[in-house]
This record gives C-alpha cells, structure tokens and sequence, in this order.
C-alpha cells in the first residue's frame, strides 16, 4: 500500500445517516491510481486525530432527526475542542464526491510531470496581491487614506 510516512490518512466524521459510508467507499475508489497513498477511515476515534485529515459531513438533509443534530453539534464540539481543523462535506451523492476530492486537492495525476503533461499545462496565473482603495475616490495612494492613518496614529 506505499511507504506508510508518504500516507495521507482521512479521517470521515458525521451523524448516523450523514452518507460518511457511502463516501468512504466512493474516495477509496477515485484515489485508486493517484499519486498519493491514502489510508480512509470513516470511524476513526476522536483522539487520535493529530495530522490527519478530518473531513465531516454536513447535515444538508431534508428534515435532519434530533438526534442527528445534536451528534453532528457533538462532534463539532470535540472537535473544536481538540483544536482539530475540519472541513465540512456538503452535497448529495456525486456532488458530495467532488467536493470531498476538491477539499482534499486531489488531481489524480502524478506528483512528478510528466514530458507529456508538461507541454499541455499552462503556467499557473500569478494572483496579485489585494490593493486597498479609498471609498471616496477609488484610489489606493488616496490622500484621505494617508490622512485617515496619520490621525489615527495620534
């Protein structure tokens, strides 16, 4: 199965009935054949979540039970409490495979180009840096800006 220290180890959490199951089997067929080595586990115990990936279902279901909402509101306090990041997996069936791959930032191609992928990427688009601008004027080198700066500095 891999070298188990190049593992990525996914952690699936939610309600009875939230689909972590169903999502469990969907991931470990799509991440079939990537790069990467993942080990999924859609009943992992909550203390031993350090460098895992936690992903946790969301209860978008049509009427979720009590019970439901206070084990998705459980789990999200202990998860909280463990200082834990998360990320919440919401959708139905297939959408919720493609958001669970997308959170995941899962390709499925390798991790090493390839002479024949790299004339068919493009270079990734460098993403300028956000620029304040004056609500006034719309000017990011605004007098009232450096005015503004300068008397709250006093």
């Amino acid at each position: 199965m891999g070298d188990p220290d190049l593992m990525r180890h996914i952690a699936l959490l939610g309600a009875s009935g939230s689909g972590k199951t169903w999502l469990a089997q969907r991931l470990a067929r799509a991440l079939t054949g990537t790069a990467d080595t993942f080990q999924i586990s859609d009943a992992p115990a909550l203390g031993t979540l350090p460098g895992v990936t936690v992903l946790l279902m969301g209860l978008d279901l049509r009427q979720p039970s009590p019970a439901q909402s206070a084990s998705d509101q459980a789990l999200r306090q202990a998860l909280a409490h463990q200082a834990q990041a998360f990320q919440v997996i919401y959708g139905q069936g297939e959408e919720r495979l493609a958001n669970a791959l997308q959170a995941l930032q899962v390709t499925g191609q390798p991790s090493q180009p390839t002479d024949s992928n790299m004339a068919s990427e493009p270079a990734p688009a460098k993403r300028k840096p956000w620029v304040w601008a004056c609500e006034k004027c719309s000017d990011p080198v605004c007098e009232h800006r450096l005015l503004s700066d300068l008397l709250a500095s006093r």
